[in-house]
């Protein structure tokens, strides 16, 4: 090969890789800022509510059994004596939903501090069901002529962040309106709501049913972690762009233009946490099981995280200044001209400044119109510097051109994240197959781009 040639094509390699360090700088620009936008978030649920739990209710009927322990002793002469002493066993009986159902809309909106925002939703939902309380409680005493006395049961709720409850919600429990206080009242259940239910005594099974509305803020993500033997859930909003997981798919869902729909049925015998909680509430110690527990979830995706997006796009820089530098370097070889190291790097830097520009403009107006400014801006500087360049304005045009196919293919793959290998194959495999068309007549030997 020429040596004037090859040292050509080192020193654009070389620039590539300088350019590429540039587009790593910007990349880390962008790093910064969405560090930053999750300092906000987190800076926003502290002062509203962060991404909610639900799990519950949970019926607990305390009792206490009055019993008498007798020990014996032996006096200084020997002789066998029997004593008794009264004595008092507190316990709690634990009762989950036969039934349960949770059917509830959210609407979305967005909560700013400063140029930063987090995606906060409000549930407005309904919970009801049942209980099926067995004779007696199936509470027997534990110690001979022991007395069982039943105590005023409560009916707990566990809420992950109870700063998103709205207004004062009331629990109508068979047929009986009671009002709900702070505190899930169960230490299994981590913070929440319970309500007083008074005596609770039951001589034959039955079947006691409740209902109450929950209005909740939160941010991004809600949950619902199911408890009863059949459990219901029917979620709806607006927002068009859900994201469903947990452990727990829906059976049905609908995503369309006005938002989603989706329901949950979900039984005990596919799920473990019925045996997980009866475990832990079994032992006092266990205060909070939340995270060991199988929970459905919804989570508010924003379709377009301007720094995801950017951050993506950066990862594509190392490739588009080279296809550039290449489309660049084939006008130099196939027009003869004689274009210097300086006019590469503006280029470059050209280039590299478009990322800038992206995030910047990303952050007041969003990226699809960012990135239409952009990459404009850098078309229409490329364009107008390399017609003087290139010495001609039809090739300065050309070249935009080979730009505008270049952003345009970009922002496809960006848009379009799960094809986005294929669509990037197969864009490299185009660019190829048009330069080895383009150079196929080339003699890269008798090539000398000094003249």
């Amino acid at each position: 090969m020429n040596k004037s040639l090859f040292i050509k094509v080192a020193g654009m390699l070389a620039l590539i890789i300088l350019m590429s360090l540039a587009v790593s700088y910007v990349n880390n620009v962008i790093l910064e800022r969405q560090r930053n936008q999750n300092q906000v978030k987190k800076d926003i649920s502290r002062s509203s509510a962060n991404a909610q739990t639900i799990i519950g209710p949970v019926l607990a009927i305390p009792y206490t059994e009055d019993y008498i322990e007798r020990t014996e002793d032996y006096t200084e002469k020997g002789v066998k004596i029997q004593k008794e002493k009264a004595k008092s066993r507190e316990s709690v009986a634990y009762f989950l939903p036969e039934n349960l159902h949770v059917d509830g809309g959210f609407s979305n909106e967005y909560k700013k501090l400063g140029i930063y925002k987090a995606l906060m939703y409000q549930l407005g939902g309904i919970v009801k069901g049942n209980f099926r309380l067995p004779e007696n409680l199936n509470i027997s005493p534990k110690y001979k002529d022991g007395v069982i006395t039943i105590q005023p049961a409560y009916l707990g709720f566990g809420i992950s962040d109870t700063r998103g409850i709205n207004g004062k919600p009331t629990l109508n429990f068979d047929n009986k309106t009671y009002k709900f206080e702070q505190g899930s009242h169960i230490n299994a259940l981590g913070k929440g709501i319970h309500a007083l239910l008074g005596h609770i005594e039951s001589d034959v099974e039955q079947v006691l049913t409740f209902t109450f509305n929950l209005n909740l803020l939160g941010m991004e993500r809600f949950s619902f972690t199911p408890l009863a033997e059949t459990n219901t859930v029917e979620l709806k909003s607006s927002w068009k762009h859900p994201n469903f997981n947990g452990s727990f798919l829906p059976i049905n869902k609908t995503i369309g233009k006005k938002g989603f729909t989706a329901k949950w049925t979900v039984s005990s015998l596919s799920s473990s946490n019925q045996s997980t909680l009866i475990n832990a509430l079994a032992n006092s110690k266990n205060k909070n099981i939340r995270q060991n527990l199988e929970s459905l979830s919804v989570g508010f995706v924003d379709p377009i995280n301007v720094y995801s997006q950017a951050d993506r796009a950066t990862k594509y820089g190392l490739l588009f200044i080279g296809l550039t530098f290449v489309g660049f370097f084939i006008f130099e070889i196939l027009k003869q001209l004689r274009i210097h190291p300086a006019q590469y790097t503006l280029v470059g830097i050209a280039m590299a400044m478009f990322y800038l520009l992206l995030i910047s403009f990303a952050e007041m107006i969003g990226f699809a119109s960012a990135y239409l400014i952009a990459s404009t801006s850098c078309v229409l500087l490329l364009g107008y510097y390399l017609s003087f360049v290139l010495k001609s304005k039809v090739h300065g045009l050309t070249f935009s051109a080979f730009l505008i196919a270049l952003y345009g293919a970009l922002y496809g793959i960006l848009a379009s994240e799960d094809n986005a290998l294929i669509m990037g194959s197969l864009l490299v495999f185009g660019l190829l197959t048009t330069i080895m068309v383009m150079t196929r007549k080339v003699d890269w030997y008798a090539l000398n781009p000094q003249k």
